[in-house]
């Protein structure tokens, strides 16, 4: 029985011995198989990739050049049915621009701009008459639709033949808001409150809970916007908001179907101009005599531009923004 049991364990150790070869035959190869890929240059997942899935990379602020938004939302870029408003009737015969500071008359569209400084606040008022919805327009930097998209937006302007043109709401600063643009459907996602410009020449202002994006669709939405908050209430002035700074603004005015104006707060200027508060704003609306009013993206943004040219001062000249609203012939 020992004699047996020591042949036994010699054949153990002789398999043992070979199996030690091969597992170390197959360590080598592998380890040489890693060295050899990972130095030729082939790419390699990165961590992000591989253990933190859905994670949104924000793209570097106010770049050149267009970079597409991977992550975003195109609810079927679902394409608004349009019959676009007429305002012939209401559209006006004589010249509305005589004394302002700026104007631009002609069959279709009528624009006067003219400039108030008070209690060291300079602000614009634009006036515009449109004959028809087609000739109020929005465009985005480089044309195209995306988070860290951003153009000069005299550029913009430029591009797009504006006779008036202001910035919008810097859509794509955040991931949802509703975006609605020329008749279509961008973003449904809502943030917070909501403008939307229907394409019989309505203008309405939605809370969050208000909203519905369906309603809108079905109601021919023509433009909307998400930055607010919305001005005016039932056409009265709003006394309180979160935010209480003064700041350079930019925000849109509805009168009735075809009548709007835009008005760029400038501030941040000691000696020329502080800025204004959201309720000053609301005041001025509800003073100019607007049914609807909504706040658009201010600060540095806040740009007027006329026939090619800044008409407001912006704060350290402005700068790049995503989006632009425009009025222009056809």
């Amino acid at each position: 029985m020992p004699v047996e049991r020591q042949r036994h364990t010699k054949g153990n150790n002789v398999i043992l011995k070979y199996f030690a070869v091969i597992c170390v035959a197959i360590g080598i190869f592998t380890l040489s198989y890693f060295i050899f890929f990972r130095d030729s240059g082939e790419p390699q997942p990165s961590i992000a990739a591989v253990g933190t899935p859905n994670v949104e990379v924000e793209q570097t602020p106010h770049s050149d050049m267009p970079t597409q938004d991977a992550n975003t939302h195109h609810p079927q870029n679902t394409i608004i049915p349009s019959e676009p408003g007429d305002f012939s009737a209401v559209f006006p015969d004589e010249d509305t621009g005589v004394g302002a500071l700026h104007s631009y008359q002609s069959d279709t569209l009528r624009i006067a701009i003219n400039k108030v400084q008070e209690n060291e606040i300079t602000y614009y008022v634009a006036d515009i008459r449109i004959k028809n919805i087609d000739a109020l327009r929005t465009a985005f930097a480089y044309d195209q639709y995306g988070q860290g998209i951003h153009e000069n937006p005299v550029t913009m302007a430029a591009n797009n033949n504006a006779i008036l043109a202001v910035t919008g709401d810097y859509y794509s600063a955040r991931a949802e808001g509703i975006v609605i643009r020329n008749g279509k459907v961008y973003r449904d996602t809502l943030w917070d409150d909501v403008a939307v410009l229907f394409d019989d020449g309505t203008m309405e202002t939605y809370t969050e809970d208000e909203f519905s994006i369906n309603n809108a669709i079905e109601r021919h939405a023509y433009q909307a916007w998400s930055y607010g908050p919305e001005l005016l209430e039932n056409g009265q002035p709003i006394e309180e908001f979160t935010t209480k700074a003064a700041n350079p603004r930019c925000a849109i005015g509805y009168y009735e179907p075809g009548h709007y104006c835009l008005v760029v707060v400038d501030g941040r200027q000691p000696g020329y101009s502080v800025g204004m508060t959201l309720a000053e704003l609301s005041a001025v609306f509800y003073d100019l005599g607007c049914k609807t009013a909504y706040n658009l993206d201010g600060g540095q943004t806040a740009m007027m531009i006329f026939e090619g040219s800044p008409v407001n001062q912006a704060y350290h000249g402005g700068r790049q923004c995503s989006d632009i609203i425009y009025f222009a012939e056809k």
